[in-house]
């Protein structure tokens, strides 16, 4: 994930062309008069997962799967979707 800055005039200027230059996992961080305005522009998957890295209960269930996962407490395919499909 890689980060660039850039000041609001330029971005105004260039508001295609800066969009264009951006990789899926950049994220922009936007100056005005030299100082950072709070702003950003990223990927909407980037931010999603930022969001939920914030949520505790979230996390610990991931932790808590991986663990399962690493016991060998897994149901197959079959076993959770059955006749289902």
């Amino acid at each position: 994930m890689g980060t660039k800055t850039i000041d609001t005039t330029t971005l105004r200027n260039n508001f295609s062309t800066t969009l264009k230059s951006l990789d899926k996992e950049d994220i922009l961080f936007i100056k005005s008069r030299g100082k950072l305005t709070g702003k950003v522009i990223i990927d909407d998957e980037i931010l999603e997962d930022l969001l939920l890295l914030q949520d505790e209960e979230y996390v610990k269930g991931i932790a808590k799967a991986r663990e399962e996962a690493k016991n060998g407490e897994v149901y197959t395919f079959d076993e959770v979707f059955g006749d289902v499909l």
